[in-house]
C-alpha cells in the first residue's frame, strides 16, 4: 500500500551544533543536566518545528552512545553504572524527556531497526496519520564522542537529525520516498530522509509517497 503524506514542515541538524539551546528549551537545570545528546537534539527539533502535544514517532538506530560506552566502561572496571546512564540508555529516553518537558499526553512510539531505521519510523509515522493526526516524524544519531572520534577516516558528520511534521494527504505523490537515495557519508539510518528534506526544501507543496 502507498500512503501519500503531506510534509507541513521540516528542519535537519548536521554538524556545526555547537548551541542547541537547552538553556532556553529546558529552563529546569537538573532536567537539563540529565539529558542525553539526542534528546538535546529531538528538544531542538521539536522547538523549531512547535512541536507541543503532537503525536510522535522517534527513531534512533544507536540510541544515546555515550551512556551506553560509559555503562559499558564501569561494567569493565566492575564499578556500578549512573542511573542517569542507565535511564538514557533506553531507546526511549529522548523523547521521554520532551515529552515531560512539553506535558504531551499524545500517543508516543520510538522505532530502531538498524540502518532501516529512519525507513521503518517514516511508514510508521505514515501509518499513524492515517487517522487524521499531524505527526512529529523525528530520527536523531550522534556518534560525537572520543572513542568514535578516533575511528573516523570518512568525514561523516558524527551528529545528524531529521524532524518533520506530517499529514496523510489524497493527493497523487509527486515522489515515491522509496526512490530516492541515501546522501552520501550520513548514517544510514538518516541519509534516506536527509535527501527526502533537500527534495523538499526545493519542492516545498510536494506529496511523497511510501510503501507500507
Amino acid at each position: 500500500m502507498i500512503i501519500s503524506l503531506e510534509i507541513q514542515s521540516f528542519y535537519t541538524l548536521s554538524e556545526n551544533m555547537d548551541d542547541l539551546r537547552e538553556k532556553e528549551f529546558v529552563p529546569n537545570m537538573m532536567m537539563r543536566r540529565r539529558l542525553g545528546r539526542n534528546a538535546k537534539m529531538l528538544i531542538y527539533l521539536a522547538n523549531m518545528l512547535n512541536v507541543k502535544n503532537e503525536r510522535i514517532v522517534y527513531g534512533s538506530n544507536y540510541g544515546e552512545l555515550q551512556e551506553s560506552i560509559s555503562i559499558l566502561k564501569n561494567i569493565l572496571v566492575k564499578s556500578s553504572p549512573s542511573p542517569t546512564d542507565f535511564q538514557n540508555s533506553v531507546y526511549n529516553a529522548p523523547v521521554s524527556y520532551l515529552s515531560i518537558l512539553n506535558g504531551n499526553t499524545s500517543e508516543i512510539i520510538s522505532v530502531s531497526n538498524g540502518d532501516k531505521t529512519g525507513d521503518n519510523t517514516l511508514q510508521t509515522a505514515a501509518i499513524k496519520a492515517l487517522d487524521g493526526d499531524g505527526i512529529f516524524c523525528a530520527v536523531c544519531e550522534s556518534f560525537a564522542v572520543d572513542e568514535i572520534r578516533t575511528l573516523n577516516i570518512c568525514g561523516a558528520p558524527f551528529e545528524s537529525a531529521v524532524g518533520l511534521i506530517i499529514k496523510s494527504g489524497s493527493k497523487k505523490p509527486d515522489i515515491l520516498y522509496n526512490d530516492l537515495k541515501p546522501l552520501p557519508k550520513f548514517a544510514p539510518s538518516v541519509a534516506k530522509l536527509m535527501n527526502l528534506c533537500k527534495y523538499l526544501s526545493k519542492n516545498p507543496k510536494a506529496a511523497v509517497g511510501i510503501e507500507c
